[in-house]
Parts: C-alpha cells; structure tokens; sequence
C-alpha cells in the first residue's frame, strides 16, 4: 500500500526530501517498540487531543503513531527501506540541490529573493483580484461537494471565512514579508544537518520522522511571518466527545482562528484497541483499492471464494 504518499513524511519532508534514494543499506522495522511507545487512551478525544499536543512540540513521530495504525506504519516503513534501496540518478541528485541544496546555501535566500522580487512586483496590482477568485472558487466548491453533509459544508464556510480575513490583509507580494519566510523555512531546513540527497538515504524510518520534526519548526516560521501561528490555532484546540456506540464515537473540536472561535465536528473509529479518525481509516482503504491490495488481509479468502465459483458447474 502507498500509504506513504498520504503520511506527515510526504506533507512535511517534501518532495525532495523523499527523492529517489539508493544506498543499499536497511533499517529493520520497530513495530513493537512504536506500539509499547503510544499505548492505547481512554477515549477518542484523548487521541485528538494528543495529537494537537505532538504537533506543537514538533514530535512528527508521535503524531504519526497516534494517526496511523500501526500495521500502516510497518508498511510505511517498508516502502521507506525499499525507497532508499533504489539507485539515485543524476537528475534526482540535481533536483535536491536546486530546491533543499540552494535555499540552505549560505547566499541562497539572497538568491532565491533576486529571482523572486520582480515576479512579486509583477504580481502586486493583480493580487486583490487574484484573491477574490480563489475565495469564490473555495466557496463553490465547498457548496458543491456531494460528499459534505450540511453541517459539514457550514463549518468549512466559517472556517474559509477566517481564513480569508488573513488572506485579505496579508500582503504576500511584499519582498520584506517573503524574506522573512524563505529564512525561517532555510533555518528549519539547516537545522537537519542535512546537505546532500546521500544524507537523507542514509537514515532510518525514525530518523527521517526527526527531520520531519526540524522542517515543521521552519514551516510554522514561514507562516508565522506572513501572521498565521499555527501553534496559536492548535493551542486553542480542545475536543470533547459528544457521543459513543460501539466502535465509532463523535467528536466536538473547539478553537480558535484570527480571534474568531470556531468548532467542527469529527468522528473516530476504534481500531485494534485504539481510536483513530474514521476519515482517516477511510483513506487508507481507498489507497488501498485504488493500489489493488488487500484490506485488512481479505485477499486469499476472496481468491479461493472466486475460484470455488468459477469450478462449479
């Protein structure tokens, strides 16, 4: 399964990051450890809430193992050892160096800010309009979207609200404010040790997860300079569980965006003993189709099923 595309490595290691790899040398997985690691909690909001605590200490690990059941994170790291088994080329060498390599460099945000400025000046007298086609288009699509249920589709209106008060009154064509993002993102990235592709290939499953750890601290500056703090967001998030029957329980989350307190609605599912989003779980299974594997190990039996079928007479 490529659920790895969907994990918080893909979001936050970038494409770069995760580029082909080719030292042959392999990690042994530590399932066991990372399960004795997130025992199970009491309650489904426990798990968000756990969650949201992981994330504003950086602990891409912890968010991983409290999101991801565990036999996901096996294959994620599976498919991580059979990455990094690959031989590199030139060109996946070539493009780390033009993206990660050239932002770390000791000019590289001077340089990146030479490319950059002419393009925002260029930008500047079209960006109000720009950013009122954009919010439309996001509310039509929200209002559009069979899959949203009405107080789903109502609680993703407030939030684009919100979000468009900042969008509105952030200048993201002004040079002094994209500076400040390129340092804060090349500091989180100088901050791995990581200089060449080779580096990254080098590491362990857990170890890439520590670097995912770095980059979110340069991320979150990024956008702290354009004025969105999303440790404010998280450190105003508090779930509190509405309901429970069975397997599946629902969750109210409360916080806060610009000031504005705001709250959506989501559902978790237990799985092996532990709650997860039901969303979530949801996603796996659909990569899964998608990829033409197994769920949950069914496989074999629907084989023989298909075969005992086609022998009959």
């Amino acid at each position: 399964m490529t659920v790895i595309r969907h994990s918080l490595i893909a979001l936050l290691c970038s494409a770069a990051l995760l580029a082909g790899c080719g030292d042959k040398e392999t990690t042994a997985p530590a399932a066991p450890a990372a399960q004795k690691a997130t025992p199970a909690l009491a309650d489904a909001a426990g798990v968000f809430n756990q969650q949201i605590a992981a994330f504003k200490a950086n602990d891409v690990k912890t968010m991983l193992m409290a999101a991801v059941p565990a036999k996901d994170i096996d294959e994620m790291k599976a498919e991580w050892d059979k990455k990094r088994a690959e031989p590199m080329t030139e060109d996946q060498k070539k493009e780390f160096a033009d993206s990660w390599g050239k932002i770390i460099a000791a000019d590289g945000v001077d340089q990146i800010m030479k490319e950059l400025e002419p393009q925002l000046a260029e930008m500047k007298p079209q960006m109000a309009g720009l950013m009122a086609m954009m919010q439309g288009m996001a509310t039509m699509s929200i209002q559009q979207n069979t899959d949203l249920t009405d107080a789903q589709k109502a609680q993703a209106t407030q939030f684009m609200t919100g979000l468009s008060g900042w969008l509105n009154k952030t200048d993201f064509t002004d040079p002094a404010l994209t500076r400040s993002a390129l340092t804060a993102l090349a500091d989180g990235l100088r901050a791995t040790g990581v200089t060449t592709l080779e580096q990254i290939n080098a590491k362990s499953f857990d170890e890439v997860l520590a670097l995912g750890g770095q980059i979110l601290v340069g991320v979150k500056g990024a956008l702290n300079a354009y004025g969105l703090s999303l440790d404010d967001i998280a450190g105003s998030m508090k779930a509190t569980q509405l309901s429970a029957e069975g397997d599946l329980a629902k969750l109210k989350v409360d916080y806060s965006l610009f000031g504005a307190p705001l709250s959506f609605e989501s559902e978790m599912k237990q799985q092996d003993g532990r709650w997860y989003s039901k969303d979530m779980l949801e996603q796996v299974e659909k990569v899964a189709a998608e990829d033409g594997e197994p769920v949950d190990g069914s496989d074999e039996g629907d084989d023989s099923d298909t075969e005992a079928t086609e022998q009959q007479p």
